[in-house]
């Protein structure tokens, strides 16, 4: 036996109801039965989608953006390692039009709500002509749309209606990455082609994929180089405070990292003099709070990891406490790293790493950036 959605082989996962037989893994995502396993790609109607750009494309991002839709006429699924903030979004726009102008369906996953709420809305002022799904938990609009934006739990509802493309941003973080069942169903919902995006693959996430890689931001700066600050663990808050005021001095804000809820409240009481607020998975409107920091009403956002993607604050520096802890491995400090440098007006910045000792997890990002920012363009794709 084998559940049709989730791939599950074990007998353990399996159940009978009015004699017929269903899955308990994927139990989650409602009840199917192992004989409904009946897949159809939908067409559509005969329509004209566009896309508009803010800017130009660089010569290394149109590249790629050819090439996604070379790939896809050739059933070929892709990887894109683009470093943060090199407009991998916009690179996907070519080959989206190009699959819905010829009657196929696209969806685009994330793995948050928080970051398909931004991209719908960013689909919305880019692309016209057609209408654009958003569905996550408790929001379903337009679900039959040409265009789907979804976090990849709400994939499950497509498993029999697999889409002609699939693509899927941050596709190595929680909760989409090491979960069996949401790759399984990740899997069973593209009929053509797929294309996942990150800035941090590692090699282990390469398979029979063409990688294509973006290892420069749209202003060709290098990536900011984070810096270790060694302290004692009983007196960081001093060399952070001190950080802190030359960065209130200059006019700039900072984002803190932290690596537990309870650390928030400890590092904001020793700048308690200094005006800031702390985020982390159980905060409420969040999005007010980075708000706040872009328009210099914050000079300190505390977080946990939960803002180590999908947001961008202009001229921002980071500072990562403990930056020894087992949280913070090599992908997480790139994507935090990646905050920094990302406008063409502000385009380098200060990544400052504090811990008590050096751990591998520091020494491999701080090489991945030295490694990016040496990578020629020529040899920044694999074929």
């Amino acid at each position: 036996m084998k559940c049709p959605r989730c791939g599950n082989q074990d007998p353990r996962y399996f159940a009978q109801m009015h004699g017929r037989i269903y899955c308990r893994k994927c139990i989650q995502f409602n009840r199917v039965f192992i004989d409904e396993d009946q897949r159809e790609e939908t067409n559509i109607s005969q329509i004209h989608a566009s896309y508009s750009l803010k800017f130009t494309l660089s010569k290394r991002q149109q590249e790629i953006s050819d090439a996604l839709v070379t790939n896809y006429e050739r059933k070929v699924n892709t990887l894109v390692m683009a470093v943060c903030g090199s407009g991998k979004t916009e690179i996907t726009y070519q080959v989206i039009c190009h699959v819905i102008n010829a009657g196929k369906r696209v969806c685009f996953a994330l793995p948050r709500k928080a970051l398909v709420e931004e991209l719908y809305e960013r689909m919305l002022q880019a692309i016209q002509g057609i209408a654009i799904g958003c569905l996550y938990g408790g929001k379903k609009i337009n679900e039959d749309a040409p265009l789907i934006i979804c976090t990849a739990h709400q994939l499950y509802r497509y498993c029999d209606k697999p889409f002609a493309l699939l693509l899927m941003d941050e596709a190595d973080a929680f909760p989409f990455y090491g979960d069996e069942v949401l790759n399984h169903i990740f899997h069973r919902c593209y009929s053509r082609c797929f294309i996942k995006m990150s800035a941090t693959l590692v090699s282990s996430d390469i398979h029979q994929e063409d990688v294509l890689i973006m290892n420069r931001r749209y202003h060709q700066h290098d990536l900011p180089l984070p810096t270790i600050r060694r302290c004692p663990k009983i007196c960081d808050w001093l060399l952070m405070k001190r950080i802190v005021h030359l960065f209130i001095q200059q006019g700039k804000v900072a984002l803190i990292y932290v690596p537990r809820v309870e650390d928030l409240h400890y590092y904001q009481h020793k700048l308690k003099h200094v005006r800031s607020a702390c985020v982390s998975s159980s905060t409420p409107h969040i999005n007010q709070l980075i708000d706040k920091l872009r328009n210099h009403q914050l000079d300190v956002l505390f977080t946990t990891t939960i803002l180590e993607r999908g947001i961008t604050v202009d001229d921002v520096q980071v500072i990562v406490m403990n930056a020894s802890h087992p949280i913070f491995d090599e992908r997480t400090l790139m994507q935090i790293e990646g905050r920094v440098g990302r406008s063409m007006e502000h385009y380098d910045g200060e990544v400052i790493f504090i811990a008590e000792t050096i751990s591998q997890e520091m020494k491999k990002c701080i090489s991945t950036i030295h490694y990016l920012n040496n990578l020629s363009v020529s040899s920044a794709t694999s074929r």
